[in-house]
C-alpha cells in the first residue's frame, strides 16, 4: 500500500477517536476542557492529512483509483463525525447535519454508479470548495465549543454563535450545490444517447 493511502487510512482511524474524545466526557458528565485540547489536535491532524495525502500522491506519482475512492470516504467519515459532535453539542441544527449527510451519501452513490461504468471519479471543483467550507466550519464549531468553555461574556458568545450559525448554513448550501454538481455526472453523454 502506498504512503498516501496509509495517510488516508490514518484519517479514517482518527474519526472514531475524535468522536470518543468528544463524547466520553459528556457521557460521564465530566468537564470537557481537557478533551477540547485533544479535539483541536485531532482536528488539526485530520485536516492536515487531508491536504497531505493528495499532494504526496501526485508528487510521488502514486495516484490510484483506490486513492480516488478512499480519500473522499475518509473526508466524509471524518467531517461527518465532527459535524455529528456539533449536533450533539447543540451548536449545529439537526437539519443542517442531515443535509451534509445526504450530500455525502448522494455523492457516494454517484461514485458507485460511475465505478459501474469503469470510472473512478475524482473530486470535482464543487467538492474541493465544499471541503474548504467544511474545514472552516469545523474550525469555527470547535472555536465555539472553546468559547463556551473559556469565555463568560454573553456578547462574545452571542456573536460567536451567530458566526458559526452562518457558516453552518453556508455549509448546507454548498453541500446542496455540490450534490447537484456531482449528480450531473450521471447524465448520459451525447455518445451514450
Amino acid at each position: 500500500m502506498s504512503l498516501p493511502n496509509k495517510i488516508t487510512l490514518a484519517r479514517i482511524a482518527l474519526a472514531p477517536v475524535f468522536f470518543c474524545v468528544f463524547y466520553i466526557p459528556r457521557w460521564l458528565d465530566q468537564p470537557t476542557g481537557v478533551s477540547l485540547i485533544f479535539l483541536w489536535i485531532l482536528f488539526g491532524i485530520i485536516e492536515i492529512t487531508d491536504l497531505l495525502d493528495g499532494k504526496l500522491a501526485r508528487k510521488l506519482d502514486q495516484t490510484s483509483d483506490t486513492g480516488k475512492l478512499l480519500d473522499p470516504f475518509a473526508d466524509s467519515l471524518s467531517r461527518l463525525t465532527y459535524f455529528l459532535c456539533f449536533a450533539i453539542a447543540g451548536i449545529m441544527e439537526g437539519w443542517v447535519f442531515l443535509i451534509l449527510l445526504y450530500r455525502d451519501l448522494g455523492v457516494s452513490f454517484v461514485r458507485l454508479m460511475m465505478s459501474k461504468k469503469g470510472i473512478a471519479m475524482g473530486a470535482r471543483l464543487s467538492g474541493k470548495l465544499k471541503a474548504v467550507v467544511y474545514a472552516a466550519s469545523g474550525i469555527l464549531g470547535l472555536g465555539l465549543l472553546t468559547v463556551y468553555e473559556l469565555i463568560d461574556s454573553q456578547s462574545v458568545i452571542d456573536i460567536s454563535e451567530l458566526i458559526v450559525y452562518i457558516f453552518f448554513i453556508f455549509s448546507a448550501l454548498i453541500a446542496v450545490w455540490s450534490l447537484i454538481d456531482y449528480l450531473t455526472a450521471l447524465r448520459p453523454s451525447k455518445r451514450e444517447q
